[in-house]
C-alpha cells in the first residue's frame, strides 16, 4: 500500500518489479486489498492493444497508508495535560473521551447484556492489536487489557490522565460507570477495568 501513496497507481506489471515477487503473489494480494475496500482497479486505455489496469488507494486506503499520527497525537495530549486550568483539562478529556465512544459504540451492542459487551470491547480491542481477556469476578466481568493502547502517550503523564480518559470513554462505551483496579503504570501486569455496582437503594 505505500508503494500506491505514489504517483497515479501502479499495475500489476510495477508491483511485480518493484516488490521482485511472482505476478500471482502481486494479484493475490490485491484482490484482498480489493476486498478490503482500501484499493481499487481503474482502467486504462493504452493504444490499440488490451486495456490494462491500475491500482489506487481508495479514499479508506488513503487513510491507512497515511495514518503516521504518532507526532501529532503527542504533541497535542502534551497541550492538554499541561494546561493549567484542571476543570477545563477535565472537560476536554471527558469530551474526547466521549469522541472516542462514539467509534466503538457501532461495533458494541449497547441492547445486550453486560457480558455481550465486554466480549465486544475485547474483541475490537484485539482487532486494534491490544490484546485483552475477560474475567470472572462474582457475577461480574472484568476487563485485562494487557498491553497499553497507546504507550508513546504516558511516559511524561504523571497523573495519569490517560487512564482516566480510558475509564470515561470505556464507561461511555458500555453503558456503564467502570472503576480501574489496577494498571501497568504501577508495575502490574495488565490494566484492569470493572464495572461499578450500583448501590443498593
Amino acid at each position: 500500500m505505500d508503494l500506491l501513496r505514489h504517483g497515479r497507481g501502479l499495475t500489476v506489471q510495477d508491483l511485480t518489479e518493484q516488490l521482485e515477487v511472482t505476478a500471482t503473489a502481486v494479484r493475490q494480494r490485491l484482490e484482498r486489498l480489493v476486498e478490503a475496500d482500501l484499493i481499487e482497479r481503474v482502467k486504462e486505455s493504452v493504444g490499440r492493444g488490451r486495456p490494462q489496469f491500475r491500482y489506487v488507494l481508495t479514499a479508506m486506503g488513503m487513510r491507512y497508508a497515511s495514518a503516521n499520527y504518532a507526532d501529532l497525537a503527542t504533541a497535542l495530549w502534551q497541550e492538554i495535560i499541561d494546561l493549567p486550568n484542571p476543570q477545563q483539562r477535565g472537560r476536554i478529556l471527558r469530551r474526547v473521551a466521549q469522541r472516542m465512544a462514539q467509534g466503538w459504540k457501532q461495533v458494541v451492542p449497547l441492547d445486550g447484556n453486560l457480558d455481550a459487551r465486554f466480549a465486544a470491547v475485547a474483541e475490537e480491542l484485539g482487532r486494534r492489536k491490544v490484546p485483552a481477556v475477560i474475567r470472572e469476578n462474582g457475577n461480574l466481568p472484568i476487563l485485562e487489557v494487557q498491553a497499553c493502547p497507546y504507550p508513546e502517550l504516558t511516559g511524561g503523564d504523571d497523573n495519569r490522565h490517560l487512564c482516566e480518559l480510558e475509564q470515561e470513554m470505556l464507561s461511555e462505551v458500555i453503558g456503564q460507570a467502570m472503576q480501574l483496579d489496577c494498571c501497568r503504570l504501577d508495575g502490574h501486569h495488565h490494566c484492569q477495568f470493572r464495572p461499578v455496582e450500583a448501590p443498593t437503594p
